[in-house]
């Protein structure tokens, strides 16, 4: 097939939550699956020469000349026999040997389209990285891999579990000790992207010399089950990444190609395979102590880890959460670097353009935009020995205002709350944010669309099926800083034999509450009731409560929107029969203020994040 191989920047945005792909997708799942099982069928009575895929030792195919370097495919054998193809930019003019930065995920697109026919090109995933940060020009070679079961890769994809482990160990080490190599590598990534860094992190690589990591996820059942409520994507999920690793060809390109042997050995490695299937499965079980998630625990792996981390996470992301944040830090042992705010699932360089965020301008999605200029030089320190790496974290509040400082978060002090008793009935209705529109109340959090984004559903939540606990006005400002923890202890009531029902959930949520009583919401989780006591650990956060303004805390069932819930048959009743809140409060003046502003995710929360809780 023919190859088109000058560069080209044609940047579409930013990867898209993975509910929106799957609902731009799952029209086309049926057809894909159908083709690729014909695909199967055709292959099986025979089609002509195919391109037999390489058995044994790596396989590098120069592939053209690219703006400031040259280009490679690379097919790098795993110790489970799956081939992981990877494309390989090498600068033209090196000299000597250069560090290696390697993005590895689901989302490279090998095919663009180039007038009547389809040309394959090196990803553009990462154009803005690759061109606006000059990598090859500066003397980084620059590997994009597919994950097991995408792309170009052979065998059933993994979903951050042992294989994709063993796999990116294999690349890491594969780019550590090529000819080109200086055997430093650097990751970068955001999603699920970033996720690959953090896996990669946990594995002590060696010739892992950083991770830069976006908006990744922390613990992949907390993602899918929050404390064992499904989130709305559990199941789209699972199904987009499928369709994703079938990564369908353009209609021409020729059966007997090696890129169409390897679309059908994807397709029926993860529709048809009775192993890829169950895998695939697994995914849907809601026990936490399964053996499926304990392995996708990213968090766990980091512990102890001394490899460079530059983390960047939104607080109010609405796909990725920061969920596990605090605990990741924690577990760090080297030295990490984070951008900390308020913005929802961008990159830290994303304009609202790139982002297709509010009016679609050049303001910067996060509020800063230094963030490639500040990669550059953790990588330049990391990977090269040159100059000083970034240090430290800046920490964006509610306020909009930015801060540098040494770490975060900054511990000052522990409030503990002793929280209202009461009782609530289990309908499954209720919102944790709702706006007025009309005469109607309609909720605004919805799985996985940004705060900013002007999308509501009805919502049937009643402010009175809820504990409250009003706080007194703060008569200084506050700062909470870090992830609120939560004790409840229930007394479930009803008379229904179902066992899924006896399972009854819990839902907190804190707001912070001005002195005209209008509410926005701080931060939330949900969790499954245990006998007895529920611990639950909110979203991490940095908010700024200002003097006079006062905490409201509601537990309550369901924070429906964003989490799943069966209607439930009992309508069983919960007795809170005691609780504590235990907020992580740090300094109101903690570090040093920088240059930063506001953005259109934080200006969008404020405004649609809110709900009516009672005066009293």
């Amino acid at each position: 097939m023919a190859l088109n191989l000058a560069w080209t920047r044609n940047r579409t945005g930013p990867s898209v939550t993975l509910k929106t792909m799957f609902a731009q997708r799952t029209a086309g799942l049926r057809a894909a699956l159908c083709i690729a099982i014909a695909a199967c069928a055709v292959l099986a009575v025979g089609s002509g020469p195919v391109a037999a895929a390489p058995q044994n030792a790596a396989e590098t195919v120069f592939m053209g000349p690219i703006r400031g370097g040259n280009w490679f495919a690379a097919y790098i054998p795993t110790s489970s026999g799956a081939k992981i193809y990877a494309d390989v930019l090498i600068p033209r003019n090196r000299v000597g040997r250069v560090p290696a930065v390697l993005a590895m995920g689901p989302y490279f697109q090998h095919y663009r389209q180039g007038g009547e026919f389809p040309v394959q090109q090196p990803p553009e995933r990462y154009d803005d990285l690759v061109e606006n940060g000059h990598l090859l020009d500066r003397g980084y070679a620059v590997v994009f891999a597919d994950l097991r079961g995408f792309g170009g890769s052979t065998g059933c994809l993994d979903n951050s579990g042992p294989a994709d482990h063993a796999d990116i160990r294999a690349v890491v080490r594969w780019a550590a000790t090529q000819r080109w190599s200086s055997g430093k590598v650097g990751m970068y990534g955001k999603s699920y992207d970033g996720v690959s860094g953090l896996v990669a992190a946990g594995e002590r690589i060696p010739g892992l010399a950083a991770v830069v990591a976006q908006e990744p996820v922390y613990d992949w059942y907390r993602y899918l089950y929050g404390n064992g409520i499904p989130r709305t994507t559990r199941v789209g999920t699972p199904l987009s990444l499928a369709y994703t690793s079938m990564n369908p060809l353009p209609a021409n390109v020729a059966v007997d190609s090696r890129e169409f042997q390897n679309f059908v050995s994807r397709s029926a490695a993860n529709v048809i395979s009775p192993a890829c299937i169950s895998a695939a499965f697994a995914t849907q079980s809601a026990l936490p102590s399964d053996g499926y998630w304990q392995s996708r625990r990213m968090i766990d792996r980091l512990r102890g880890s001394t490899v460079p981390l530059f983390l960047s996470q939104g607080f109010i992301d609405q796909n990725t959460s920061a969920d596990g944040l605090t605990e990741a830090l924690h577990n760090m042992s080297g030295p990490v670097t984070g951008w900390l705010g308020m913005w929802d699932h961008v990159r830290g360089n994303d304009t609202d353009r790139t982002s297709m965020m509010g009016q679609a301008t050049d303001r910067p999605s996060t509020g800063r935009s230094d963030y490639l200029e500040q990669v550059g030089q953790f990588y330049d320190h990391y990977l090269k020995g040159q100059g000083q790496p970034p240090r430290g974290f800046l920490v964006q509040d509610n306020t909009g205002s930015w801060r540098a400082q040494s770490d975060w978060p900054m511990r000052a002090s522990t409030r503990s709350v002793r929280l209202n008793h009461g009782s609530y009935r289990y309908d499954g209705n209720q919102a944790s944010v709702k706006i007025l529109v009309g005469g109607r109340w309609l909720a605004t959090q919805i799985d996985g669309v940004a705060a900013a984004s002007n999308v509501t559903q009805t919502t049937h939540d009643r402010v009175a099926n809820a504990v409250w606990t009003l706080l007194p006005p703060e008569p200084t400002a506050i700062r909470i800083s870090g992830s609120p923890r939560v004790r409840v202890r229930t007394r479930v009531n009803h008379n229904d034999s179902n066992p899924f029902v006896q399972q009854t959930p819990v839902a907190v949520n804190i707001y912070d509450v001005d002195p005209s009583g209008r509410a926005v919401m701080i931060t939330q989780n949900v969790s499954m009731l245990n006998r007895g006591d529920t611990w639950i650990r909110l979203f991490a956060t940095d908010w700024l409560v200002k003097a006079g303004h006062r905490l409201v805390v509601r537990v309550t069932d369901a924070n429906r929107g964003r989490w799943d819930y069966p209607v439930p048959t009992s309508n069983a009743t919960v007795d809170v029969v005691d609780g504590q809140l235990r907020l992580p409060l740090g300094p109101v003046d903690a570090g040093t203020p920088t240059e930063g502003t506001s953005n259109t995710s934080l200006e969008g929360y404020l405004q649609r994040y809110t709900y009516p809780v009672p005066r009293s």
